[in-house]
């Protein structure tokens, strides 16, 4: 397995230097408006350029930037929306699932293609309705204040990363033993764990603060990736349903919902891994879409420079620094930018790989015989 990472690793390591490289020369060429920043030779530009990003001043000064709140959005949507997408996905996809599996099909599509801009707007008008603009005003007070801490947020997604780790390396060694922990114990660890580990650094209160403000560009993020999820998951469960094991487990008397849950879920579950390998750099945009839209327009009697848009409160994630400085047409905060997306998105895609490596005893990795 440490030789199958090294070659991935290896592998997204040359495809990043492709991508900065194709990127660098566009941004040249494009925007060649700060004679300033272009100082000197194309070659000396780009040999610049780069001893910074293999210096990891780009990534440091992203991390005291709009990177944390991007990943915070991304972690938490997705951790959302892939099992609650996958389980309804599959229980539309179940031969057996009455004739209320159609609409469920047909609510995915219109999570799966709605306008991300409009998405937006719903969600802010509904919290505006229901709380007489009382919800989005406390979201701007909360930002206003500096409730939003980045430090916060980066301990948030360390602690994250460490139990989700810890969890699954110990379903992987309880799955290869005779004990069976159900999936739900496992759930949640995952979402209790953080919060106790949270509450006894005293940080909790701060923790609620951040995902409170968050909590309606995860929404948006959830209802998008979730409406692919339980396509995905629909087709997988039909094509599983006619495999000859299913027709095995079922001569053999094994309950419906047992071949459901544990024959076919499983088997749909590898597919899924892969799907979502795709779809990173596509998530990533419609998250970046979905910050822009919520600071959409300027308030109506705002004070000028005001950062907050018709549509409530600005999320200080990545768009924020792309969009402005497009605008600006400032190239280095352009490729800045940029660069983050592209190392988040390889990074992204290697754990997904190696996680469908561990999973899938197809893939031949050292130590596995065929």
């Amino acid at each position: 397995m440490i030789g199958y990472i090294a070659g991935r690793v290896l592998a997204g390591l040359v495809t990043l230097w492709l991508f900065v490289t194709i990127l660098f020369f566009m941004a040249r060429w494009l925007m060649p408006v700060r004679e300033g920043f272009w100082g000197g030779s194309a070659w000396d530009n780009y040999t610049s350029f780069l001893s910074g990003l293999a210096g990891a001043d780009i990534l440091r000064s992203a991390a005291q930037g709009p990177l944390p709140w991007t990943l915070l959005i991304f972690v938490f949507a997705v951790g959302i929306a892939f099992p609650i997408g996958h389980k309804l996905g599959k229980y539309a996809g179940w031969k057996r699932t009455p004739s209320g599996s159609a609409s469920l099909t047909i609510g995915a599509v219109l999570m799966y293609t709605i306008f991300p801009p409009l998405l937006v707007f719903g969600l802010v008008m509904l919290v505006s309705r229901f709380t007489n603009d009382q919800g989005i005003g406390f979201l701007r007070t909360l930002y206003n204040e500096g409730g939003l801490v980045s430090g916060v947020a980066w301990s948030m997604l360390i602690t994250i990363a460490l139990v989700t780790t810890a969890v699954a390396a110990a379903a992987w060694t309880t799955s290869r033993t005779q004990l069976r922990v159900p999936v739900l114990v496992w759930a949640l660890l995952l979402g209790a764990v953080p919060f106790l580990v949270w509450a006894r650094r005293g940080m909790l209160g701060e923790v609620i603060d951040i995902l409170t403000y968050l909590g309606l560009p995860i929404i948006a993020v959830t209802i998008l990736v979730a409406g692919e999820v339980i396509l995905v998951s629909k087709v997988t469960t039909e094509e599983a349903a006619k495999e000859d094991f299913v027709f095995t487990a079922e001569a053999k008397g094994v309950p419906d919902r047992q071949v459901r849950d544990h024959h076919v879920a499983r088997y749909g579950l590898l597919p899924m891994l892969n799907k979502l390998v795709v779809s990173v750099p596509f998530i990533l945009v419609g998250l970046m879409i979905v910050e822009i839209s919520f600071g959409w327009g300027k308030l109506s009697g705002a004070a000028p420079g005001s950062a907050f848009g018709t549509l409530g409160y600005q999320v200080p994630g990545l768009s924020s620094q792309v969009f402005a400085s497009l605008e600006n047409r400032d190239p280095a905060t352009v490729l800045e930018a940029l660069v983050v997306v592209g190392v988040v998105v390889l990074v992204i895609r290697l754990l997904v790989e190696v996680l469908h490596a561990a999973l899938d005893p197809r893939i031949l990795t050292p130590g596995r015989q065929r």
